[in-house]
């Protein structure tokens, strides 16, 4: 009975072990395809995710609260200093007993003419309030920070909508590849028996060597193409895991289909007329800046460099400050004496020449200043480029659309009817093989015309300040 009981326990144990080293290498094999735990993302998902984790996006939100700092710190120049000082000073022993010894003998000669009022321990102490009345810098340099404040917000707010923008686009990429990756291995599992097939025939006498050679020059254009499909799949998953801050080599799973509602406004657009389309992307120059966070922040770098501009006509101005101080006679104690003068001042300074050095300042930050606006023309005319481009692109893809549906139709039509012939022995094999792939790339032409569709519109809605209506 104990023996059989010891064979038992025996087994339990090498069980165990075996089970343990089989879990092991699933986990190992998991972690080393990417495959452990993947995460499952919708598209809003997706885009709560970078705007959550991306780190462009939390550099822009501290930007925007260095901004209200350094606007805080502006209006604090405006306000009163109050600084309490105190010093210590000590003379040597030789230099203090000649002052002793020259009290007696008063040289006019003599190099060493120290006061009598010196100790040779002395502490001295006060307390300054400085306040400026007038200073055109100060002025300027709070509209400057103003600026600067919600330049940092639309920054910010441009950061985040390019951020949904690359998240949206990458996000789609992700599924147009998994769609043709689908779509080809189904063409490669069906040219993998065809050519098995036309092995058979032909090691049986009943199909040439020709149509053989054909099936299998098919099979392995199929392999290639899957493969190159996979690395295009890698890719896509590898960029939208960086927009997410997500580990390399983590697994995404993502829907199958485009989102219902970017899919709806895409059949929308393609109900457009070509003139309803292109009259989207004629705006205004201020509706334009107003729907662009880029151009709108682009403005206000123009006016902060007019401001900046502005400022340096401080240097041509007078300053005012008040200083007030009370302070306690210098003696021999750290304590305070009772005798403690104060003393209010004015001061006033008004600059004449200082080789003009305040006119080149200014100089220079009015051409800055007209550069940059220079700058920003450039930057509103490209953007209106980029939306005629990209106008164009949907338009030129939407007729793309219509005639890649007649394509699949005729293609798939015409595939049937060869079908039909070739059973019945009325056409070659190479004739079947040629519809096989006109249907295979109508379907793949549609596949990539209805996705880069996708892609413009997305693209063209960033542009004209309308991507929330994709994702709301």
């Amino acid at each position: 009975m104990m023996i059989r009981q010891k064979e038992i326990c025996t087994l339990s144990i090498i069980f165990f072990c075996l089970f343990f080293i089989t879990h092991i290498n699933a986990q190992n094999n998991d972690i080393s395809n990417g495959e452990e735990n993947p995460v499952f993302l919708t598209m809003n998902g997706a885009i709560s995710r970078a705007l959550s984790l991306n780190s462009q996006v939390k550099a822009s939100s501290y930007a925007v609260k260095k901004a209200d700092w350094d606007k805080l710190y502006a209006w604090t120049l405006l306000f009163p200093t109050i600084s309490f000082n105190s010093n210590y000073t000590w003379i040597d022993d030789s230099t203090f007993a000649l002052r002793d010894f020259s009290r007696y003998f008063q040289d006019p000669n003599s190099p060493f003419q120290i006061p009598q009022t010196v100790f040779q321990e002395s502490y001295y102490s006060s307390l300054d309030l400085n306040m400026p009345i007038f200073r055109g810098s100060l002025l300027n340099g709070l509209s400057i920070a103003g600026s600067n404040q919600e330049m940092a917000v639309e920054m910010g707010e441009s950061t985040r909508r390019n951020i949904i923008f690359t998240t949206v686009s990458s996000y789609l990429n992700k599924l147009k590849a998994e769609e043709i990756l689908r779509l080809q291995k189904e063409y490669l599992n069906l040219s993998k028996l065809n050519y098995e097939k036309s092995e058979r025939l032909y090691n049986a006498g009943r199909a040439s060597k020709t149509e053989s050679l054909r099936w299998k020059v098919e099979y392995q254009k199929q392999k290639v193409t899957v493969v190159s499909s996979e690395s295009g799949l890698r890719t896509a998953n590898a960029f939208l895991n960086r927009v997410l801050n997500i580990d390399m080599q983590k697994s995404l799973k993502t829907e199958n289909l485009i989102p219902e509602k970017i899919d709806r406004e895409s059949k929308h657009l393609i109900s457009l007329s070509d003139e309803e389309i292109i009259a989207m992307g004629q705006l205004d120059n201020d509706k334009l800046i107003k729907a662009n966070a880029s151009l709108k922040a682009g403005k206000l770098g123009e006016e902060i460099s007019y401001l900046q501009y502005r400022n340096s006509y401080a240097s041509f101005m007078p300053d005012i400050s008040l200083t007030y101080s009370h302070a306690w006679r210098e003696n021999s104690t750290i304590d305070l004496d009772d005798y403690s003068p104060k003393t209010l001042m004015v001061n006033f300074s008004l600059p004449l020449f200082n080789s003009f050095q305040d006119y080149t300042q200014l100089k220079s930050a009015y051409y800055e200043y007209k550069k940059n606006q220079e700058d920003f023309n450039d930057q509103l005319q490209n953007t209106r480029y980029v939306i005629t481009e990209t106008i164009n692109k949907v338009i030129n893809q939407k007729t793309q659309i219509e005639l890649a549906r007649l394509n699949i139709e005729y293609t798939e039509a015409n595939y049937t009817t060869v079908e039909k012939q070739k059973d019945r022995g009325l056409i070659s094999n190479i004739d079947f093989i040629d519809a096989k792939l006109n249907m295979q790339n109508a379907r793949l032409e549609m596949i990539n015309n209805q996705y880069d569709f996708v892609s413009s519109m997305v693209e063209l809605y960033y542009l004209v300040g309308k991507l929330e209506t994709l994702i709301k």
